[in-house]
């Protein structure tokens, strides 16, 4: 019975260790657990109570006195890691070392995130509860407010939750394209009494679906975006290079009502328009037409107008001399060459020089513009507007005015030295805490389909719409995809790859040990 009791404590272990992995298998901890935890706790005692001659015969040697001192020292070394464990958990800093900062918010999820003024709760509904992807999302952005806080929730074991807030999209879904796997599921937001969701299927939670939630909470009403039509401008459902579909979604992510607006018809500026947008006309507009957008204006109305180069844009001349913006009748050409490392050529020049205004604030990345002409302020300025420089080209650059020839040369009685400035911004205070704003560019292509998504193009038309709507504080640099660097192998290359690691590698290894082995035996 006494030898039977000194391995009594293995079998108390074991007994032990099945009730804890149960438990974090089952996430249920009944009554038979506990007893067998006690029954194993009682029969370690039993056999360390009758083990324990021999156990103090043991310490009593030399051997195990430095073992245990050796084993004290290991102990203290783990308690200094776990002491530094704690209090990394407890004071997290990450560092994103990826090239895109893909483990990074980007500058404008940042800007919403702040501007969360009261609680904000988010509750995740996914199979299983707690999941990873999504959790590291949440994580970004309740670690930039404390303000917001989120709780996974598993919609088939709290079923009364999920039926309350109507959740039915949920579960595992499988990639045939590229075998990637991962859950999905809803996501809801609330806020104040507003609440958003976000329902995913066939991907993953992603930064840009938060932000885009949290934009519609924050924002609150929506404000309506109107593009004037009837004069050749860019349409908004037309999704080849030159069509402005994408701008137009881009605002829709952006929380804001996109509509057109045919001024010779509607006789007016409809009365819900927060600011109105005339993009690449080909032909002038009536003088009436003019005349209400001049009027929008002076009443503390907001515009951008986006012009294309002669022969086939629009100038709009004696309506921009009035807000004191000389629109040139020129192309831009860029004879630095730097485009050509971008795929550019001279007509399509590359601009990395903005002014400081509200728009460009911390903008630091290049933007394209085809076919532009120069768009500068006027001087001297008409009394009551200020007009600024927004971005130029650089000082290899020219408005080549002699649009005929086949060869272009600056020539400096005629052409606009270097840089040119692109677009300008103009503004008149109203009185009544109310001022004018207007926008004007030199080229309407860089916001069209072709070349939205090309470096900040996207941004600086969304920033430059998000300071005339009057939402400042929106104004930021835009999360991007990340881009996909898998690296793909042939059969051939990926068997090679195997017998590397799983033989050369190994092998090396081993004979490397063997050969240590022999030389130290001579």
């Amino acid at each position: 019975m006494k030898e039977q009791l000194k391995k009594a404590d293995i079998l108390g272990l074991a007994i032990v260790a099945a009730s804890l992995i149960s438990y974090s298998v089952r996430s249920i901890w009944s009554v038979y657990q506990t007893i067998a935890v006690v029954l194993g706790v009682v029969l370690i005692v039993a056999s360390l109570a009758v083990k324990s001659g021999e156990i103090r015969t043991t310490l009593g040697r030399r051997s195990s006195r430095f073992g245990i001192n050796s084993a004290t020292s290991v102990l203290i070394l783990l308690g200094i890691l776990a002491l530094v464990n704690y209090l990394g958990a407890q004071h997290v800093k990450r560092v994103d070392m990826t090239s895109e900062k893909i483990y990074s918010l980007s500058d404008q999820s940042v800007s919403v995130a702040q501007q969360v003024k009261q609680d904000l709760k988010i509750k995740a509904f996914y199979p299983g509860g707690e999941y990873q992807p999504a959790k590291e999302v949440l994580d970004l952005f309740k670690s930039k407010n404390n303000r917001i806080a989120y709780e996974f929730i598993d919609p088939d074991k709290q079923p009364q939750i999920a039926q309350q807030y109507q959740v039915t999209q949920y579960g595992d879904f499988q990639n045939p394209m590229t075998g990637e796997s991962f859950r999905y599921g809803t996501v809801i937001l609330e806020m104040s009494g507003k609440t958003e969701r976000i329902e995913k299927q066939s991907e993953p939670l992603r930064e840009e679906d938060v932000t885009n939630s949290l934009l519609k909470i924050v924002k609150g009403e929506k404000k309506t975006v109107y593009f004037v039509d009837g004069h050749g401008e860019k349409k908004l459902d037309d999704t080849e290079r030159k069509g402005y579909s994408s701008a137009k979604a881009a605002l829709e992510k952006e929380n804001y009502v996109v509509k057109t607006a045919n001024l010779v018809q509607e006789g007016k500026i409809p009365d819900d328009a927060s600011l109105l947008v005339m993009a690449g006309p080909t032909s002038e507009p009536f003088a009436n037409e003019l005349e209400l957008i001049d009027g929008y204006l002076n009443k503390g109305g907001s515009a951008l107008i986006l012009l294309d180069p002669p022969p086939e844009g629009a100038s709009l001349t004696d309506f921009m001399k009035k807000w004191s913006i000389d629109v040139g009748n020129n192309m831009v050409l860029d004879a630095s060459g730097v485009g050509r490392l971008f795929g550019a050529g001279p007509t399509i020049p590359l601009v990395t020089n903005y002014s400081h205004h509200k728009i460009t604030e911390h903008f630091n990345v290049m933007t394209f513009f085809p076919l532009v002409r120069s768009v500068t302020p006027l001087m001297p300025p008409v009394n009551g507007v200020n007009a600024e420089q927004l971005l130029a080209s650089n000082e290899k650059s020219w408005g080549e005015t002699d649009l005929k020839s086949s060869q272009a040369e600056f020539d400096p009685k005629t052409d606009l030295k270097g840089p040119v400035s692109l677009a300008t911004v103009a503004t008149k205070d109203q009185g009544e805490n109310k001022k004018s704003r207007l926008v004007v560019y030199g080229d309407s292509d860089f916001a069209s389909n072709g070349f939205f998504a090309l470096q900040g193009n996207g941004n600086l038309f969304l920033n430059t719409i998000a300071w005339l709507a009057q939402d400042e504080s929106f104004i930021s640099i835009r999360p991007k995809n990340p881009e996909d660097r898998r690296l793909t192998m042939t059969e051939a290359q990926g068997r090679l790859a195997s017998y590397v690691m799983l033989l050369l590698l190994p092998g090396f290894v081993i004979s490397t040990g063997v050969s240590v082995w022999m030389k130290r035996r001579k």
